[in-house]
């Protein structure tokens, strides 16, 4: 027991990490790579809001933080990631789900911008994305009992000007421990394959 003459009963004013709020968003993509073996590959897509008073929002978090220093890994949290389909990929659990989304993300860009050859002689460049502007929607979710919003989805540039895409419900935790798709894994968690090393970028 402690003598402490200074109760009051109040909220701590840092008790919750400030978050993005869900909705669409225009931003800049920051990066692109492929991470992972063959069969199972990743795209990895660096974002950051590229307008409005949350421009910049996911690199000013991700230098706060890393200058405020923490005992936990400090992570860029402006990344969607999609699994690459591949036939070959025996252990893929959602292969229908993962070429519906890999397709979606080409045609997003393309309608976004129509000059756009995301494809070359040697197949899918992802470099090409890179400075590119595309719309994004951004979604509340649950982990661990922490609430948070996080990058999930591409949208058409110009609907996201326009106003026409509407923010997506929260997904909220259905009880387990589902693991954060946020967080980069080491070892990829479909394969058990180690994810390969590449060049880093900024939300190293």
């Amino acid at each position: 027991m402690i003598k402490y003459s200074g109760m009051k009963a109040e909220e701590n004013g840092n008790s919750s990490v400030k978050q993005l709020p869900a909705g669409a968003y225009v931003a800049t993509v920051m990066g692109a790579r492929i991470v992972g073996k063959k069969p199972a590959l990743k795209l990895e897509v660096m974002i950051d809001i590229a307008d409005g008073p949350y421009k910049d929002f996911y690199m000013n978090k991700f230098t706060a933080q890393k200058l405020r220093g923490s005992q936990y890994d400090v992570t860029y949290k402006g990344v969607l990631r999609l699994n690459i389909p591949d036939p070959d990929n025996k252990a893929a659990l959602y292969p229908e789900s993962d070429e519906k989304r890999f397709n979606d993300l080409i045609y997003r860009f393309t309608k976004s911008h129509p000059d756009l050859q995301l494809f070359t002689d040697d197949g899918f460049d992802e470099s090409k994305l890179t400075n590119l502007l595309i719309g994004v929607s951004v979604q509340e979710d649950e982990y661990n009992g922490s609430r948070f919003t996080k990058p999930v989805r591409f949208e058409i540039l110009e609907d996201v000007r326009n106003g026409l895409i509407k923010p997506m419900k929260p997904r909220w935790e259905k009880g387990g421990n589902r693991q954060d798709p946020t967080q980069a894994p080491m070892v990829d968690q479909r394969s058990g394959m180690p994810v390969v090393q590449t060049e880093k970028l900024p939300w190293d």
